[in-house]
């Protein structure tokens, strides 16, 4: 590629490549091996040892007889076991499935008998809801423990001992499986989007390159779970696509805990869901108790980022939040990036390698300013290799070279798009329509306001009225004053005919393993 400004080995996607020798065993042979890769708590581990740990992994799999393409699922958290088993799989060419703690026996079914995985790693305590349904997947032949396992022939860590640290990683081609995702089932049953090997440069060179400017001596950290797209990337894959470092998480999320985590190691790219970063911002002097002078950025994706939110954090901490969109059949593809002017609220524009357009129902290309699909050119090789074992839903987004994200937005005469709804959230009232992400931002820029959901509700008279289900900060209380408070401030930010016409104050709301309102959950209120 030979866009201006960038390097000249953007994109430049070999045609032998194999994702977990890219990340860990090239940085070795080029002379980076005792560079840091991670942090987990107080122990380094440096780039040759991930290369000898992952290839001891890689081994113990291959010696339970994972061949190149076969799937294995992971239910381990986010911890240097399932790095480590990521990783050796990636090395031996097959397919690893990173999945939530979260999913119950059901969905954890269902992804077994889909993928067809021959072997399965889990955490003691994660291993029943696999045990469950074992008898419904022929094709499951292993399960194995991690950490400390009672039975020896049933712990990786025993066989990963046992094994050679020595490994010649499988010479996959760019289009060959590398691992899966599967989607949290808001549009239905969870399907698995495959993705090849080629998905670490054609997604990380945008991502690292442009948008993060990531390097050696970054370190990176982001407290969410692996079986979630957008933090195996921002805190796996693309700080060891770029030789920087990671900081590992521990536990449940507390806000408290990731500002001492970002003091403590001296991060320099902090990434988080805009909840996250609201929840963070709930913290009483938090800019006067941490010291967060090594954080030169924040990524932000997983749901439109708040202008409030953007606009407190840099006059708070002065840090800079870069917001983008992604999706589990890429990665983050629209973004601010460093050196661009930034309008809040915006998702900012293409990352160079993408063409990105918005076109109406015609398939026609949308004018300046009016809202419509978004949509990518299918060709570009951070795009998943489709949706695994269902070719024909796979089709159902995929029309005239174009995928259809299934988001609704709009482009601005400066070429910076903006974020409207899914394309079944849009709301229809008095034959408007009516975004529902408009009116939760406009929502919370109430200072009471932790978090807003807005969904329309079916009404004979008008379609739909736009209703608001509300979560408030720590010492406010919900009232008909305040509900109407909220209406009318509403009414003041944006056009009266969007205002809510209920509001409803909840201690949470419906949300996916990802973290995004779950409005088919509210609507069925």
């Amino acid at each position: 590629m030979t866009t201006a400004g960038l390097p000249a080995d953007y994109l430049n996607i070999p045609p032998r490549l194999n994702m977990g020798q890219w990340v860990v065993d090239r940085h070795v042979r080029e002379g980076r091996g005792g560079q840091v890769a991670v942090h987990v708590g107080d122990r380094i581990y440096t780039y040759d040892e991930i290369r000898r740990l992952s290839n001891r992994a890689g081994n113990a799999l291959r010696g339970l007889g994972a061949k190149p393409g076969a799937r294995l699922l992971l239910r381990l958290g986010t911890n240097l076991d399932c790095m480590l088993a990521f990783l050796g799989a990636l090395k031996i060419g097959a397919v690893p499935i990173p999945t939530s703690a979260m999913l119950r026996e059901h969905e954890v079914g269902i992804i077994l008998r889909n993928s067809e995985a021959v072997a399965a790693v889990a955490m003691p305590d994660l291993a029943a809801a696999i045990e469950a349904v074992r008898g419904e997947s022929p094709s499951l032949a292993h399960l194995l423990l991690s950490g400390e396992a009672a039975d020896p022939a049933a712990s990786l860590r025993v066989l990963m001992e046992r094994a050679s640290e020595e490994l010649v990683p499988e010479a996959t081609g760019p289009n060959d499986p590398a691992f899966m995702m599967y989607t949290s089932g808001t549009t239905g049953e969870p399907k698995g989007v495959l993705h090849g090997h080629r998905w670490i440069i054609g997604t990380g060179d945008p991502i690292t390159k442009v948008m993060t400017k990531l390097g050696p001596g970054d370190i990176c950290f982001q407290p969410q779970d692996w079986s979630f797209i957008y933090p195996l990337g921002c805190n796996f894959l693309y700080p060891f696509h770029s030789g920087a470092a990671v900081v590992l998480p521990t536990g449940r999320f507390d806000p408290e805990e990731a500002f001492a985590t970002i003091e403590r190691y001296g991060v320099t790219v902090f990434c988080a869901v805009p909840t996250i970063y609201r929840m963070m911002l709930a913290v009483s002097g938090a800019e006067r108790r941490y010291r967060l002078g090594s954080l030169r950025m924040g990524v932000s994706a997983g749901e439109p980022l708040p202008a409030d939110t953007f606009k407190e954090w840099q006059e708070r901490f002065g840090v800079t939040l870069y917001d983008g969109i992604g999706q589990t059949e890429s990665h983050i593809f629209l973004a601010n990036r460093v050196g661009m002017p930034i309008k809040p609220g915006s998702m900012g524009k293409s990352l160079p390698g993408y063409e990105v357009a918005i076109v109406d129902d015609a398939w026609k290309p949308q004018p300046v300013g009016e809202p419509g699909h978004l949509v990518i050119r299918n060709d570009h090789p951070g795009l998943t290799l489709g949706y695994y074992r269902e070719p024909e839903r796979w089709a159902q987004v995929n029309r005239e070279g174009w995928y259809d994200t299934k988001d609704f937005a709009y482009v601005d005469e400066d070429g910076y798009y903006w974020y409207v709804s899914r394309s079944d959230d849009l709301i229809k009232s008095r034959a408007y329509l009516i975004s529902p992400k408009e009116v939760e931002s406009a929502i919370m820029e109430h200072p009471a306001v932790l978090e807003a959901g807005v969904v329309g509700v079916p009404d004979p008279v008008i379609g739909q009225k736009v209703c608001a289900y509300v979560t408030l900060k720590a010492g406010w209380d919900g009232s008909r004053a305040l509900a109407d408070e909220l209406k009318d401030h509403t009414k003041r930010v944006i056009a009266p005919y969007k205002a809510p016409q209920e509001v409803e104050f909840v201690s949470e709301l419906p949300k996916t393993l990802t973290g995004k309102v779950l409005r088919r959950e509210l609507r069925a209120r």
